[in-house]
């Protein structure tokens, strides 16, 4: 395997993780915060102004009795573009939300719906693994009380090794726009499939 094969192995796997992480942790409507500087900050300063936001967030998310649990990273902190910084939390209230906006007073604060299925998560996830990000950014900060859910792995027969027609299991949905056939580095065929489970329909009477 050349070394750019297995960086991209590596990279994928990392992508992999995080995808579970955001989806064991995060859901439709939680807050995608963008933090960025009005003045220019060297890396270390801004590194340091981050970890400061970060602790008055968790005192906001410890008053309201929540977990603030958190995946961020810092952007741009060396190369081209402007340094800015992410950060995914749980959604509280309006109250909340503004008092997490005024801990920021370097620069503009721009909060999106984080979108909280499959989708979301591989796309996030496969952002913030790129080579441009990782290259020139910190790496991924997630707070340690995430919840971190191990993959289920079970044993196959041969014969059941590699199929290109994939049925989805009982209570799923696959997603075809995210599954796709391609090799592995050392030429196996290979499919990957992406599976979302289908909401529950409750009968009335």
């Amino acid at each position: 395997m050349t070394r750019a094969a297995q960086a991209e192995v590596n990279r994928r796997l990392r992508a992999e993780k995080l995808s579970r992480l955001l989806l064991d942790n995060f859901t439709s409507g939680d807050w995608y915060f963008t933090l960025t500087l009005a003045e220019v900050m060297d890396a270390a300063a801004l590194q340091e102004a981050f970890a400061q936001f970060k602790r008055r967030v968790r005192a906001i998310y410890r008053k309201a009795g929540v977990p603030a649990r958190y995946i961020s990273v810092l952007e741009n902190l060396s190369g081209g573009g402007r340094p800015h910084g992410h950060i995914l939390l749980p959604a509280l209230g309006k109250a909340e939300l503004e008092r997490i906006k005024a801990l920021w007073p370097h620069g503009n604060v721009e909060v999106k719906l984080y979108g909280g299925h499959v989708r979301d998560a591989e796309r996030l996830a496969d952002y913030f693994t790129k080579e441009k990000i990782a290259a020139r950014s910190g790496r991924i900060q997630p707070s340690r009380n995430l919840i971190r859910t191990e993959p289920k792995r079970s044993r196959v027969s041969r014969s059941e090794v590699f199929k290109r027609e994939i049925a989805a299991p009982k209570g799923y949905r696959l997603l075809k726009d995210l599954s796709y056939s391609t090799f592995t580095a050392e030429g196996y065929p290979l499919v990957i499939a992406f599976f979302e489970r289908m909401p529950e329909v409750r009968g009335y009477g």
